[in-house]
């Protein structure tokens, strides 16, 4: 871990002297939190809250919390002011007087609840199968369901979104099934719109991430410090970081760095 904590500490030590600001993102379940297999559970601990709270003092910083979960859900599990919040993959976003909802996202809206109303009905039979609607996107839960009925959870997802048309599309995630609707934004759109409104040219942006998801921002950002989380696998970021605990050492190191600011002419 001291190594690959190491490389992403000292790109940003180096990159931060020439940028005007930080723009930090940092996805929740997996990154900031260890992934549960009840999704109602996860909560940061006290030191992590302390380095996010630090980190949210510093004018040089902006920090964004991006997840899947709802943006509300994301804001009841952190409630830090001064933070940015990016829920439901960036579909919606608020905060530091940033508002944002994704119009055909929250056009959706209705007819993603009657999917899910139908979902919960062909999958409780099934122990362990959860529905989760998310207001813009959904989530079929099966990390605490029996291996042998995942394909009987695909595949009723599948059908469901099959009957509903070319509304909504199918994301795999770690033991769930992301239901999301079919716009052309993403956890990179997103970042890019945040970035966009942070009235700066020398944006250092710097992303970790350990979901599928977040490899549309790590490939947005080819300029950024991208982190990876978790397990090896194939990937855009930059860097690899092995867990949340490594995580929450680069926010504490973040959180107390005296940076070099780049002179002025």
């Amino acid at each position: 871990m001291l190594e690959s904590l190491l490389k992403v500490v000292n790109e940003v030590k180096q990159r931060t002297k020439s940028a005007a600001r930080v723009s930090l993102f940092l996805d929740f379940d997996g990154t900031l939190v260890p992934i549960e297999a009840d999704p109602a559970s996860p909560r940061l601990d006290s030191g992590t809250a302390e380095a996010l709270q630090s980190l949210s003092n510093r004018d040089f910083l902006v920090t964004t919390v991006i997840s899947g979960r709802a943006v509300e859900d994301l804001y009841d599990r952190i409630r830090i002011q001064g933070l940015i919040y990016a829920g439901n993959h960036g579909l919606e976003i608020f905060g530091r007087n940033l508002l944002f909802v994704e119009p055909r996202a929250m056009a959706g809206r209705p007819k993603l609840e009657r999917l899910c109303d139908e979902l919960r009905i062909q999958l409780q039979p099934i122990e362990g199968a959860m529905v989760e609607f998310k207001g813009l996107t959904a989530s079929v839960h099966y990390r605490r369901a029996m291996a042998s009925d995942r394909p009987a959870i695909e595949t009723a997802v599948r059908v469901a979104l099959a009957r509903a048309g070319d509304s909504f599309r199918l994301s795999p995630g770690k033991k769930v099934f992301e239901i999301v609707p079919r716009t052309s934004w993403h956890k990179g759109a997103a970042v890019r719109w945040i970035n966009d409104h942070l009235d700066e040219e020398r944006v250092l942006s710097v992303y970790l991430g350990d979901d599928i998801s977040d490899e549309d921002a790590f490939c947005t950002l080819a300029d950024a410090v991208t982190v990876k989380v978790g397990p090896a696998r194939t990937t855009c970021a930059r860097h690899r970081l092995p867990d949340p605990g490594s995580v929450h050492e680069f926010l504490r190191w973040l959180a107390i760095q005296e940076f070099e600011r780049p002179r002025t002419t």
